[in-house]
């Protein structure tokens, strides 16, 4: 089994730029790849332990999403470093020299392409049972939905791939966001429709790891693009039925200490970490009690402005929040994962995607922009209550509630995956938030850096692949 795996996630390992070459001989549109349950389960296991592993966006470390949308927005504070991707993504001046501009579009493509692979392979296939054919085509579904989401949040307008035939794929154009939220919608339907309440093991058996995609994280997931889409009803209704444990068993935690470990009772989606004798990537750059303090190789900090929005009590300033001095100054650092190294081997934390409680903040957005003030005051007072705050005001009027919904998400997911930039984005606050931000981190903010530039080598090899503005 061991050996195959790795057989298999060799071929998963596709040119980086792998619009520009046709795929090997022995790649998984290959039929000996999905003649059996075995190998066919180990072409998805290889996608998503790529996916995890560190450096990467889903990952973590420097490379990813946290980290790097932390940096462009308000989350994060950068100490001198010799980083320059680093440096260059905290002032919002990027540009798409491959050297400073973020893999994010060359992993996320890469993925996607795997996906297909894998989809392709199994509509084509006989030899692989019905059950776990429907299974590891949810699965990739859901990576293709996952990867054009973040890409589209992004870049803004990309393009939608959907097939492994490197002459479609060189020559590719970007289409408008909402066609690329049309695919990313079908494809979570269909992943919603496959899959099972039941977390499986990569041959279909039932587990309790919550690792591979399963009928609550693509219904998680598409909760919040019916957010982003401003489909308050879908996303209302989905949410809802999450929260209600339609699809599984979830529950916040009331101890904070567990809320980010690989037991969680809210964790709807994690990767299974893959650094041996660790835990999660982040931690590693994060906590700065085993680093020893700000330094040019662990620069990351939290902004003094996010720590300024906690309200005095909140018990996830207490839990979720670490400081480290360091001679007369005082620097605080994310403390959601609260270990690096594991001397027994087994980690205790994995990265969470997606987790219950994005699920209240969703519903209560979506019922205020329904005017339904009263119940999305009562999911905002779920999240506060959890905190140990008191309950907002039940008489305060829509911008109110509004504006304490983007505070709470601002609080609750702080450090997760974008949550923060893309947010300033689609509820258009990014220039006003960070033409002031910007200058405070020692940059100047241009509008078009609400985009992220598409790597150079990316617009030279395909002539249908345009920039975005500004760079």
């Amino acid at each position: 089994m061991k050996y195959i795996f790795f057989a298999i996630v060799s071929l998963l390992i596709c040119c980086r730029k792998f619009v520009q070459v046709a795929p090997p001989v022995t790649s998984l549109v290959s039929t000996s790849v999905f003649t059996n349950n075995l190998t066919a389960s180990a072409a998805v296991s290889g996608l998503l332990h790529q996916m995890a592993a560190p450096n990467t966006p889903f990952g973590g470390g420097e490379n990813g999403i946290s980290i790097l949308l932390g940096l462009s927005s308000d989350e994060f504070a950068l100490f001198p470093t010799t980083k320059e991707m680093l440096a260059l993504t905290y002032t919002n001046a990027l540009h798409s020299n491959m050297n400073s501009a973020p893999r994010l579009w060359n992993n996320l493509y890469n993925y996607i392409y795997q996906a297909n692979a894998v989809i392709t392979g199994l509509e084509q296939s006989d030899q692989v049972s019905t059950m776990l054919k429907q299974q590891l085509i949810g699965e990739a579904k859901f990576i293709r939905a996952l990867c054009h989401l973040y890409l589209v949040n992004i870049y803004g307008d990309v393009p939608v791939v959907t097939t492994t035939d490197y002459r479609i794929n060189a020559f590719v154009s970007r289409i408008a966001e909402k066609d690329v939220y049309k695919q990313i919608i079908n494809d979570l339907l269909d992943a919603k429709a496959l899959l099972t309440i039941e977390y499986r093991t990569p041959l279909g058996g039932i587990t309790n790891e919550r690792v591979r995609p399963n009928k609550a994280a693509a219904a998680a997931l598409l909760a919040r693009v019916y957010l982003f889409t401003e489909d308050w009803v879908k996303a209302e209704d989905l949410a809802t039925k999450i929260i209600n444990n339609e699809f599984g068993q979830f529950s916040l935690s009331s101890n904070f200490a567990t809320v980010f470990t690989k037991a969680s009772s809210e964790a709807i989606f994690q990767l299974q970490g893959t650094i041996m004798g660790a835990n999660t990537a982040d931690a590693g750059l994060f906590l700065l009690t085993i680093n020893g303090g700000p330094s040019s190789s662990y620069p990351l900090t939290l902004n003094d402005a996010l720590i300024s929005q906690f309200d005095l009590g909140d018990l996830r300033r207490q839990n979720w929040v670490n400081s480290k001095i360091v001679g007369n100054d005082q620097f605080y650092f994310s403390y959601k994962y609260k270990l690096f190294s594991t001397p027994d081997m087994a980690p205790n934390e994995y990265p969470i995607l997606l987790r219950l409680a994005e699920q209240y903040l969703i519903r209560a957005e979506a019922r205020a922009k329904q005017n339904n003030l009263p119940g999305a005051i009562s999911d905002i007072n779920i999240i506060k209550n959890r905190a140990g705050l008191l309950p907002i005001d039940d008489t305060l009027g829509n911008s109110q509630v509004v504006g304490e919904i983007i505070k709470e998400r601002q609080l609750e997911l702080f450090t997760e995956y974008g949550h923060r930039w893309i947010d300033l984005k689609r509820l258009h606050y990014l220039d006003s938030v960070m033409t002031h931000v910007t200058f405070s981190k020692g940059g100047t903010w241009h509008p078009y850096s609400s985009l992220y530039p598409i790597p150079i080598d990316e617009i030279d090899a395909n002539p249908n692949l345009v920039q975005n503005p500004g760079y």
